[in-house]
């Protein structure tokens, strides 16, 4: 059926598979490719260890999982699908976490990106910048809650990794690591993050092309209307809007398109919109998860934890978008000038993508050290202050 349509449909199959083709050149490459080169280079070279090392008695408690299981968080927080399944993919193998482990960090890891939600959604598709923090927040809660609840995954599974303890004695065998990698070993790690980075990219470059295609193809041949018209037949003595179900629709195979759609309708009022959109990007679709599962493939890891959690984190997402719009929406629709922040959809140049990315990649970074510190920090000063306390 899919050959005949793109036999029979040939003109929509080519204009949307170069859409799908300057989408990902543009904007997607020049956007994530920094972040797979760079966090290929931290795994390697040790600092995610020393992070973690320090982070364990935070990420232990909150998720189950180990310390090194802040970078994906972090990561997947800031740079957007699919850094945090990558860079989770490559903690499993090189067994830095188990099969457990990598299954409860996929399920809330893997998130849509600050770039993304407050430039193209926010700004590009409903042109009200004020929205993008709200979404941004929604969406980070609701991946933290999906994290804490994930927790009690197989809890009583007996492969579990070693809980570190912080110590000097571990954090200078880590330090040793780092200070081991040489320039030659550094040109080495280099080349080889650049040609998986490349390999990766290349295949998420298929699946955008292909989803593209798909969604073009249904929404030509009326599928997507039919089954609007067969959900809004049910769905409408609740007060259901049309334009809502299809974006939803479209939403359930890709990101963008769902949330363009529902951006752009005119029967909807703003706290429906912002809902199904909050609860699209949660959800992120079946083209971000074909590029999940790609790149877990060659792991052990059950790709039925990581549907079932973007399932609830886009419910949970919804919830609280929905509840915020309902409690300070008002403050919301002031009107604000659009045209000083960028137009992701209309276009800059890819070069503010790749700045874009490493801005945010440096900012990653940079607060996962930071907070490592403070945990690094906080605990001597605490015996210390309790120590003078009994002392008093």
């Amino acid at each position: 059926m899919f050959l005949l349509c793109l036999i029979i449909f040939s003109d929509t199959a080519v204009k949307s598979a170069s859409k799908g083709i300057e989408l990902w050149l543009n904007i997607v490459f020049p956007s994530l490719f920094p972040f797979f080169v760079g966090s290929e280079l931290l795994n390697k070279t040790g600092l995610v260890k020393t992070a973690g090392t320090l982070l364990e008695p935070v990420m232990r408690p909150i998720f189950n999982v180990p310390g090194c299981g802040s970078f994906p968080f972090a990561m997947g927080i800031t740079s957007g699908y699919p850094i945090g399944a990558k860079i989770t993919a490559d903690m499993r193998g090189q067994e830095l976490i188990t099969k457990t482990e990598a299954e409860r960090l996929l399920a809330f890891t893997n998130n849509s990106g600050p770039l993304f939600i407050m430039g193209a959604v926010s700004v590009g598709m409903y042109n009200m910048p004020q929205i993008g923090i709200l979404l941004l927040l929604c969406h980070v809660l609701s991946c933290i809650t999906v994290g804490a609840a994930f927790r009690f995954y197989k809890r009583h599974d007996k492969s579990r990794s070693k809980k570190i303890k912080p110590s000097v004695k571990s954090l200078k065998a880590n330090t040793q690591d780092i200070r081991k990698t040489s320039l030659g070993n550094v040109g080495s790690l280099l080349g080889d993050a650049v040609k998986s980075s490349v390999q990766s990219m290349l295949a998420i470059g298929g699946f955008i092309i292909l989803f593209s295609v798909i969604i073009s193809l249904l929404m030509e041949t009326g599928i997507i209307a039919t089954l609007t018209d067969i959900i809004y037949s049910i769905a409408s003595p609740l007060g259901a809007d049309k334009d809502i179900i299809k974006s939803a629709l479209c939403g359930f195979f890709e990101i963008t398109t769902g949330a363009n759609i529902a951006s752009k309708s005119q029967s909807a009022s703003l706290v429906q919109q912002l809902t199904v959109t909050s609860i699209i990007i949660g959800w992120a679709g079946l083209s971000v998860h074909s590029q999940v599962i790609s790149i877990i493939s060659n792991t052990d890891i059950s790709a039925v934890p990581y549907l079932l959690g973007k399932l609830v984190q886009g419910i949970v997402s919804g919830i609280y978008t929905y509840a915020c719009m309902k409690i300070a929406g008002h403050s919301l629709m002031r009107a604000e000038p659009a045209f000083s922040a960028p137009d992701i959809l209309g276009c800059p140049t890819w070069q503010y993508y790749l700045g874009s990315s490493c801005k945010y990649l440096v900012i990653s970074i940079a607060v996962l050290l930071a907070f490592t510190a403070v945990v690094r920090v906080l605990p001597p000063i605490y015996r210390k202050f309790n120590l003078n306390h009994k002392n008093l």
